[in-house]
């Protein structure tokens, strides 16, 4: 005598639509938190960069315009016998 037993639950097209859906919820909640990551990463960054390039433009042009003001146009070409220009 051989009984054979049906599934216990013959509904697994649904159970598999349902997994399906709570997986892609998940990862798309994930890929939404690390957008925001990568957002603020980037803001990070570019607040740097624009300290960085305020910092050496204003260090560039002081640097120059201390130049300017320590020496006079005349005394800034002049040359006495033997120097050299160093390049």
């Amino acid at each position: 005598m051989t009984i054979l037993f049906g599934p216990l639950d013959s509904d697994y097209h649904k159970r598999s639509v349902l997994y399906h859906a709570t997986r892609l919820s998940m990862l798309h909640d994930r890929m939404l938190m690390r957008f925001d990551k990568v957002d603020e990463a980037a803001d990070k960054v570019e607040a740097a960069a624009a300290v960085l390039v305020d910092i050496t433009h204003g260090s560039a042009v002081e640097a120059f315009q201390d130049s300017v003001l320590r020496n006079s146009p005349a005394g800034f070409l002049r040359m006495e016998t033997g120097q050299t220009l160093g390049l």
